[in-house]
């Protein structure tokens, strides 16, 4: 029994010889505070024009002009940070060959809220209109309304179609066709 009790002795003794060597300190552990980046002035996005001259009706040549710039008289949208974005207002002007002007409409995010919940309605900016090609007769624009901080992945991609008369058309892509636009996208 003194054996055993002599065993334990040594063996705690050890233990505490063995640790005792290593102190506890807080001087070594480095901690800061996690301090969220303030919000800076509201972020824009660059403005942008796009030009292109397509054949459309009876092969006759038009000018499709795509033009994006941010608007202060747009409300501003928010995100999770407090950091504020200004909204793009998007010009579409198709002109004949003869510079008549046949198309001028400005979009804004507002003019999609039909096909936006109202998280995107809330949060989200109207990035971008692009010309992707002439289809059944129409002008077909993709447009897309996203989060300020988030990819392409998230964005509602709408097909604007504008027909022979100047008539607007809006409507989500089906499946197959946001197929296509990701191969388009990826080829160039």
């Amino acid at each position: 029994m003194k054996a055993k009790t002599l065993l334990w002795a040594f063996a705690a003794l050890m233990l505490i010889t063995a640790c005792g060597g290593r102190k506890s300190s807080d001087k070594d552990i480095i901690t800061t505070d996690y301090v969220a980046p303030k919000p800076t002035k509201p972020i824009a996005m660059d403005g942008d024009v796009q030009n292109r001259q397509v054949e459309w009706v009876d092969g006759r040549s038009y000018q499709v002009s795509v033009s994006r710039a941010a608007a202060d008289s747009l409300a501003m949208v928010t995100d999770e940070l407090g950091q504020k974005y200004i909204d793009n207002i998007i010009t579409v002007e198709v002109k004949r060959a003869d510079e008549s002007v046949f198309f001028h409409r400005s979009f804004t995010k507002q003019s999609f809220s039909a096909w936006l919940d109202t998280d995107y309605q809330k949060k989200a900016i109207l990035q971008g209109i692009r010309f992707h090609g002439v289809e059944d007769n129409a002008l077909v624009f993709v447009a897309w309304v996203n989060y300020p901080t988030s990819g392409d992945d998230e964005a509602v991609e709408l097909r604007v179609a504008v027909d022979r008369l100047g008539d607007v058309a809006i409507k989500p892509f089906s499946e197959d066709e946001r197929e296509d636009l990701q191969l388009q996208d990826e080829e160039g």
